[in-house]
C-alpha cells in the first residue's frame, strides 16, 4: 500500500494512506495585512479524514521547504484523531476542527481562546496560560521559552500565532 509523506524542513508531519487531496494555498489575510501561505489535506468519507480540508501548516514563509513523497506502508500510521484535543468534543458536536502536529483544536475552543486573547474574555473552565520551558505548542512545535506564552486545557497546547492561523482559517471557511 502507498501514502503520502509530508515533510515541512525537514520535520516529518504527517504520513496518510487516505489522503485524497492536497493543497497548497497562498492567500492574503486583510484583517492581519499579512500573507498566509498553508497546505490542506482532505480525505475520502469513511476514511478516517473528514472529506472537508484540515489544516496541516500556516507558518511557512519564502525559503521553506516542503516534501511530499509517495512511500510504501510499512509502519504504523499516525490515527488523526477527529476529537478536539482541548475540550474532548467528538466529531459529532464539532462545526469544525483544525487539526495541528500533535492535536485539533475545534472552532468552538478557537472562538473562546481568541475572545479571551482580544477582550480578556474568561477562559473555558480548566484552561490556562502557561510558561512553562518544557510544553511547546501543539502546532507549530515551538517550545514555551520560544513564546509568551500557550494557551493550555487538558494536557494540549496553543501558541497565540497558530490560534490566529486557526481563527482565519475557520473564518476562511465560514
Amino acid at each position: 500500500m502507498v501514502a503520502f509523506e509530508i515533510s515541512i524542513n525537514g520535520e516529518r508531519r504527517c504520513v496518510g494512506e487516505e489522503i485524497t487531496a492536497l493543497t497548497l494555498v497562498s492567500d492574503w489575510v486583510d484583517r492581519r495585512h499579512a500573507d498566509r501561505v498553508s497546505i490542506h489535506l482532505g480525505g475520502a468519507e469513511g476514511s478516517g479524514h473528514s472529506a472537508q480540508p484540515q489544516w496541516l501548516g500556516a507558518h511557512l514563509r519564502a525559503g521553506d521547504e516542503i516534501l511530499i513523497r509517495l512511500v510504501e506502508v510499512v509502519e504504523e500510521i499516525r490515527d488523526w484523531s477527529t476529537d478536539c484535543s482541548f475540550c474532548g468534543s467528538t466529531n459529532r458536536d464539532i462545526a469544525s476542527l483544525v487539526q495541528g502536529l500533535q492535536v485539533g483544536i475545534c472552532s468552538s475552543c478557537i472562538a473562546s481562546f481568541d475572545a479571551f486573547l482580544k477582550s480578556r474574555a474568561q477562559l473555558p473552565l480548566g484552561a490556562s496560560v502557561q510558561d512553562q520551558p518544557d510544553q511547546e505548542c501543539g502546532f507549530c512545535g515551538k517550545e514555551s521559552v520560544e513564546l509568551v506564552g500557550l494557551l493550555t486545557r487538558n494536557g494540549a497546547a496553543i501558541c497565540a500565532e497558530c490560534l490566529r492561523s486557526c481563527s482565519d482559517l475557520i473564518a476562511d471557511h465560514s
